[in-house]
């Protein structure tokens, strides 16, 4: 993404002074140089906190206590925004902000809030065009929400403590919360998970969700299609006693479906299609002598289950009673073991102080007490059979319970008995309500029942889902992800020889899953970073590996990272005594020797190097000690300020109060 730093600007919290620009040049390796304490340090933090940074990491005092707002003015491929925050004063950070856009902006001589940080980093996600989707639909983990503009700033700062970090390569991966969400976010980074890819992925996990709802809904009601049947049953041979279904009608003989069908054909029928038969209500007769017969025999059934489930209830809580007594038996007892402990090593009474054998009733008491114990680590637990069985007869006694409440409800509906007109059941009025009643029950029961429309929405389902998990196709995002770090991993490694490393020509691997890279040496052995040894072999992989990266972007048809990288002292490594003196006895202006010199040389080749192999170019700003020695006449650089000398610093003196 066409992203570059133009302007740096601060407005003073005194009215009468005007803002000041720290100018950038884009495309080109901008350098800022200067003594210690003079605000280079300052310059990322300002920058990330115009960005939306959640915490304003700009120095405390004397840049906070002179400046009001602070400004990143942006150079977009087709216009420029001004991104502007108040300064927070007492709190850790504010949300004020005021955002301009537009071909060319003019700086306002006073900021004045018009948005705040939330809409700021939704309007830089929108121009990022990161996915409005989760990286990962199964995830809660807390860090796998969707990507942001915020997550690829790892990717353009090499703060001061990060430059050279052994154990830390990427901005703010020190901390778990950005270090697993960039770990979670990297195939999308670099492009092996698309947006197109994100999106399938949220369907294909909606779909998921869907299809195990819906089979639970099947599997629930093939779970009581059976005592529905039954029911239903009973309507059918209520219409057959009235005429209203030809009497060759089998229940038995009919499908869950075929028995509602029948049932719509029953409900759709008016009184003036009864026709009785003695012979109908003989054989509804029979039927419901059928249906008392097979209650008696669930409830003789239910009876039997409930008193196993009693008794096996009453012998789980006899056992935790007998627990508890042996508990409190073991606990009275173990006085005589401590009693024989204290006996054996010298044979002395705790008590009376003489000295005599172990008599035959301590030996008695102490046997007494192994045996108790035994017996409670024998019944310690219950067995896993017998748990079993416990829960078999729970799950039996439901069952029963519920067919008997079906076969019940089906006598009812026979004999019609819950009618107060039950004597005149045979009536035209009777039929009527009759009727009714089936129409009602033909409409609940397909209404909850199952009719084939869930099983083909089931079958529908399981398509849709094989077809995006074939258009997924993981092992395809995995073969390009491997082959977009295998991209950089060569970047980095034409990049090494032009470092200040030991091992220039040992091969490269990035471990993403632990942000960090290892070396192979010839042996075949792989060095993790923070297992080679020198500061300038740290910043020589920093400054070869966050290039590769920033050259692989470029090289993309887009990239959601902003092409700019600044880097805080690359040369601190070449400053290790100097650097280590007490804050009192520091140099505010150390200087390099030839041999260092040469070295950080080296940085910036490497970095005007990259810079015209990548189109558009990359922006890179450097924060430096060193002095221009380190890189006259090298191609591509911009001295944007030297801020040493008298009043020759961020923040000039006459913002800051006198006392």
């Amino acid at each position: 993404m066409y992203f570059q730093i133009e302007k740096i600007i601060l407005w003073s919290k005194k009215i009468q002074c005007a803002f000041k620009t720290v100018d950038f040049e884009i495309e080109k390796v901008n350098i800022i140089t200067g003594a210690s304490r003079t605000g280079k340090s300052a310059i990322i933090p300002i920058i990330d906190y115009c960005l939306g940074d959640g915490n304003c990491q700009i120095p405390v005092n004397t840049i906070r206590d002179a400046c009001s707002w602070f400004g990143v003015l942006v150079k977009l491929e087709s216009k420029r925004i001004l991104l502007a925050r108040r300064e927070p004063g007492q709190q850790k950070s504010t949300d004020d902000m005021m955002l301009l856009e537009g071909q060319e902006i003019v700086i306002p001589e006073i900021p004045a809030k018009n948005t705040t940080r939330k809409n700021v980093r939704r309007h830089l996600d929108e121009i990022a065009r990161v996915s409005f989707l989760e990286i990962e639909q199964e995830e809660l983990n807390g860090f796998t929400d969707r990507p942001s503009f915020r997550d690829m700033m790892a990717f353009c700062y090499q703060s001061q403590n990060i430059v050279a970090n052994a154990n830390t390569l990427f901005y703010k991966a020190d901390t778990m919360e950005h270090r697993t969400k960039l770990i979670n976010i990297f195939p999308y980074v670099l492009g092996a998970v698309t947006p197109e890819i994100l999106a399938k992925r949220q369907e294909l996990s909606d779909l998921e969700k869907k299809l195990k709802r819906k089979e639970r809904e099947l599997e629930k009601m093939q779970e009581v299609s059976d005592r529905w049947q039954i029911e239903i049953g009973a309507w059918i041979n209520a219409a057959k006693e009235y005429g209203l279904i030809e009497a060759e009608h089998s229940v038995d003989s009919l499908s869950f479906r075929d028995q509602l069908a029948l049932l719509k054909e029953i409900s759709q029928k008016n009184n003036t299609d009864v026709y009785i038969l003695g012979e109908n209500i003989k054989n509804s007769s029979k039927e419901i002598v059928e249906l008392r017969k097979r209650e008696n025999e669930i409830s003789l059934e239910l009876s039997k289950y409930k008193s196993r489930y009693l008794e096996m209830t009453q012998f789980v809580e006899s056992i935790d009673d007998y627990r508890k007594t042996l508990t409190i038996q073991i606990d009275r007892l173990n006085i005589s073991k401590w009693f024989e402990e204290l006996t054996k090593k010298n044979e002395i009474c705790p008590f009376c102080g003489s000295k005599h054998n172990v008599d035959e009733k301590m030996k008695e008491l102490v046997s007494s007490l192994e045996a108790l114990e035994y017996e409670t680590e024998e019944i310690a637990e219950i067995p896993v059979a017998f748990e079993r069985e416990y829960s078999l007869v729970q799950g039996k006694i439901s069952e029963l319970t519920e067919n008997l409440n079906s076969i019940q409800k089906s006598i009812k509906i026979q004999n019609n008995k819950k009618d107060e007109t039950y004597n005149q059941k045979y009536t035209l009025e009777s039929m009527s309500r009759f009727l009714g009643k089936v129409e009602y029950a033909e409409e609940a029961y397909r209404a909850m029942a199952f009719d084939g429309e869930l099983q083909e929405e089931i079958v529908r389902l399981k398509g849709r889902i094989s077809d995006l998990q074939k258009e997924i196709n993981e092992s395809i995002i995995q073969k390009k992800f491997r082959a977009a770090l295998k991209n950089i991993e060569l970047k980095v490694m034409k990049l090494l020889p032009m470092l200040d490393t030991e091992r220039p020509e040992d091969n490269v691997e990035i471990d993403y899953k632990n942000l960090t890279i290892t070396v192979i040496g010839k042996t075949g052995r792989k060095d993790y970073l923070w297992e080679i040894g020198s500061g300038s072999n740290w910043l020589s992989y920093h400054i070869s590996v966050s290039l590769a990266f920033q050259m692989f972007f470029a090289e993309q048809s887009y990239s959601t990272v902003p092409q700019f990288i600044v880097y805080d002292q690359p040369s601190q490594v070449y400053f290790p005594k100097k650097l280590a003196q007490k804050e009192n006895e520091k140099e505010e202006d150390p200087q390099l020797e030839d041999e260092d010199i040469l070295a950080v040389r080296k940085i910036f080749e490497a970095m005007s190097s990259t810079l015209e192999k990548t189109s558009p170019h990359i922006q890179i700003i450097v924060l430096e000690h060193a002095s221009e020695a380190a890189w006259s006449e090298i191609k591509n650089i911009n001295l944007v300020e030297e801020w040493r000398g008298d009043n020759n610093k961020l923040i000039p003196r006459e913002w800051l109060d006198e006392n």
